[in-house]
C-alpha cells in the first residue's frame, strides 16, 4: 500500500510514477473530486469520480488540488472504461488540469450550492439544457449538480459560466 498528499506530490505526478512502474491496482483519490483511478500493468483502464466514469471521470481528476491518495496493488479493475494510451493520457490530463483553473477559481465552493441572484429573473431566457441544470441551483451542492448533469463535469460548469460572470448566479457558497 502506497500513501501520500497530493499537497506535496500532484495528482499527475502520482499518475507519471505510477503508469511508468508498470504497476497494476487501484489509486483512490480523498478529495471532494476525488475517485478511483485501476491500473493494469502500468495502462490506465478504469476511473470512476462523481458516479461518471472513463474519460470524463479522468477529466474530472485532473481538477484536484490537495487531498490525499493510496494505492492498493491489491485491486483489480472491474471493467474497462479508458481506451487512451499511458503517454497519450498524461498529455490529455495535463492539458485538462490547466483547462480546470479558472473554471475551479470561479467554482470554489463544491461543498455548498449555488444561489441566484437577486438579479436573476423567471423572464431570464434559458435554453432546455441550461434549464435541466439550473432547476438544481439552490439544491443541491455542486458536487452533486455535476455529478447528477447529462453534460460532462467541464461543460457543466462552462454552461453555468456567464450566468456566474453576469452576476445570476453565486457560485462562492456564501
Amino acid at each position: 500500500m502506497l500513501r501520500g498528499s497530493l499537497d506535496e506530490f500532484p495528482i499527475l505526478n502520482v499518475l507519471q510514477m505510477l503508469t511508468s512502474s508498470s504497476v497494476s491496482g487501484k489509486l483512490h483519490v480523498a478529495h471532494l473530486r476525488g475517485g478511483d483511478i485501476w491500473l493494469q500493468v502500468g495502462e490506465v483502464v478504469h476511473a470512476t469520480a462523481l458516479s461518471r466514469e472513463g474519460d470524463d471521470a479522468l477529466d474530472l481528476m485532473s481538477s484536484v488540488t490537495g487531498g490525499d491518495f493510496t494505492f492498493d496493488p491489491d485491486q483489480l479493475s472491474p471493467t474497462k472504461t479508458v481506451q487512451m494510451r499511458r503517454n497519450a493520457l498524461l498529455r490529455h490530463l495535463s492539458v485538462s488540469s490547466d483547462a480546470w483553473q479558472e473554471l475551479l477559481a470561479m467554482f470554489p465552493a463544491w461543498d455548498r450550492p449555488l444561489t441566484f441572484t437577486e438579479r436573476w429573473t423567471d423572464q431570464q431566457p434559458v435554453t432546455r439544457t441550461q434549464f435541466r441544470i439550473l432547476n438544481q441551483v439552490g439544491r443541491l451542492p455542486l458536487g452533486d449538480l455535476v455529478s447528477q448533469s447529462e453534460l460532462s463535469p467541464r461543460a457543466t460548469l462552462d454552461l453555468l459560466r456567464p450566468f456566474v460572470q453576469s452576476g445570476l448566479v453565486n457560485a462562492s457558497g456564501r
